[in-house]
């Protein structure tokens, strides 16, 4: 804590000719009565430093100096102590390509019933469960700072690492499908990996962790640059990646997709190997709830310390002065009016 400060301190200037009045005020003799005669009364000195009137002009002037002060308005800094809490920074790294506009329903449903679901909404597509799940573990983790990068055939890095969480949500819900072209939407796992390493290094200093979600294996020809070499340089840079196999063996296209007629492989040789060589864990989500006890799983394993800087900031002191001045002339005007009234 650190000394008493003023919002406005060019108002106690004004204390000082109300301070000349008071003690005008108090050395002035009081008014005078004239009675006819004066030998009922005793003879004794008047009293010209303490007197009743001295005690009421004494409380309105003390009334006046805390109101005064109070309008002043007064301040202290106020230091609120370091907090450590869990967390860690982490960077999201979302697969945007074509074969995320797949729907993985529960095997027990019928075609007809799929469609239904898939038109009313009830049903979501690979990216809008992703949105779900990413906003669900993000909602958790109040201690991080988590960033986001989505990649298609080229890589984008979309939110750094903030703790800001609000305007990383309001990003994650802007993700639809039609954001890239169909052309721009491989499966560049590497180009994903790469990005998410840059933007961890620019922006952390602590524990470092990537969670990779995709749904295929890289179809982004590089010879050179490859997931695995990416995966490597992320160990190098002390980065673990955790690998998230998202989609049903089987899934239902549907749209563009079923017109396509493309298939869909996984290969998730790719995704284990990233996750072992960084020392993080694979997981294979293969519908909704499969997805959401990943993520879960993942929340449990990512905890660590960090210390939040001090909060300073300023507490106003003016309510106290003003009940002390209120109270002050409230009992000057009582007393006025009762044991100590004045003949007008």
């Amino acid at each position: 804590m650190t000394d008493i400060i003023f919002a406005h301190p060019y108002l106690l200037w004004l204390t000082l000719p109300f301070l000349g009045a008071v003690i005008w005020r108090w050395r002035s003799a009081p008014a005078a009565i004239a009675v006819s005669s004066i030998n009922h009364y005793t003879s004794s000195k008047p009293n010209r430093f303490f007197a009743p009137r001295h005690l009421l002009l004494a409380l309105e002037s003390l009334a006046a100096i805390f109101l005064l002060i109070a309008l002043a308005r007064p301040q202290r800094d106020v230091e609120l102590v370091p907090i450590t809490k869990e967390g860690t920074d982490i960077m999201l790294v979302l697969d945007y390509s074509n074969s995320m506009d797949a729907f993985d329903p529960d095997q027990s449903m019928d075609d007809q019933t799929v469609r239904e679901g898939i038109r009313s909404g009830a049903l979501k597509d690979r990216l809008g469960v992703a949105r779900d799940q990413i906003a669900r573990f993000v909602k958790r983790r109040s201690g991080d700072r988590i960033g986001l990068v989505i990649f298609g055939v080229d890589p984008y890095p979309a939110v750094p690492p903030t703790t800001d969480h609000d305007y990383l949500l309001a990003y994650v819900n802007q993700l639809q499908n039609d954001l890239l072209a169909r052309a721009e939407r491989g499966t560049n796992i590497a180009g994903g990996i790469s990005a998410g390493i840059n933007t961890l290094l620019n922006h952390s200093e602590s524990r470092k962790t990537m969670v990779l979600i995709t749904d295929g294996d890289h179809t982004v020809d590089d010879p050179v640059f490859t997931p695995i070499k990416a995966a490597e340089a992320a160990k190098e840079k002390g980065i673990v990646i955790h690998t998230v196999g998202i989609g049903s063996d089987s899934p239902f296209l549907y749209g563009w997709l079923e017109g396509a007629g493309a298939p869909i492989r996984f290969d998730t040789r790719n995704l284990e190997k990233i996750a072992a060589i960084t020392n993080g864990r694979f997981f294979r989500a293969r519908d909704t709830k499969g997805f959401e006890e990943v993520m879960d799983t993942i929340d449990s394993l990512e905890t660590t310390s960090r210390t939040h800087p001090a909060l300073i900031y300023q507490a106003d002191l003016y309510p106290q002065f003003l009940i002390v001045g209120v109270a002050l002339l409230a009992t000057a005007f009582i007393l006025r009016q009762t044991l100590l009234r004045e003949i007008s």
